[in-house]
């Protein structure tokens, strides 16, 4: 039988407010369930937290394809998506930091994945891009780069300009600093 949205939403809610290294006891008695529930809905621990962290990259997704419905061009939604990497630190810490520690963020399916891979592709056909770039592993080079790199250096125009620069063309670069993040 498939979850409901609100008991998805119950163990997102929870591990978003007190982060994954919990017991299960702790668990069910702020979820207000025993634990025969527990097992019943989620199976395992580890079960219940990917279900969670699914549930929090969709509502990832969700944003992600508001924020580049308002993009002009795909030089400004790749831009948008790795400032928005930059609020996701701070917004979800605990499931940035699962993501980055078990580093879920370089599975080719993982929307993280496909949302860069499908605006790379869209900015090669405007020539935006490089045509000769290799998307994979520049997606693995910008993905690594955004949960990587420390904090405090991570919105400053020369990150920006390092992670952006290599896929760009000179038009893309132009592109680029017409963004408030050049």
């Amino acid at each position: 039988m498939a979850l409901s949205e609100k008991k998805k939403r119950d163990i997102y809610n929870y591990y978003s407010e007190n982060g994954f290294h919990h017991s299960t006891d702790a668990i069910v008695e702020k979820l207000e369930i025993c634990h025969k529930t527990f097992f019943n809905r989620y199976g395992t621990k580890a079960n219940s937290i990917e279900i969670a962290w699914n549930y929090w990259q969709n509502l990832c997704a969700e944003k992600w394809t508001s924020i580049m419905k308002n993009c002009n061009h795909s030089v400004e939604e790749l831009t948008m998506i790795v400032y928005n990497f930059y609020k996701i630190r701070f917004e979800n810490p605990f499931y940035y930091e699962y993501t980055r520690d078990q580093r879920k963020y370089l599975d080719p399916d993982s929307f993280f994945f496909t949302a860069l891979q499908s605006i790379l592709e869209k900015g090669k056909k405007c020539f935006h891009i490089q045509e000769n770039l290799n998307i994979k592993a520049y997606i693995t080079f910008l993905l690594n780069n955004m949960f990587l790199i420390d904090t405090e250096h991570y919105n400053k125009p020369e990150v920006f300009r390092f992670i952006l620069y290599p896929a760009l063309t000179e038009r893309g670069m132009e592109l680029f600093m017409e963004t408030p993040f050049a």
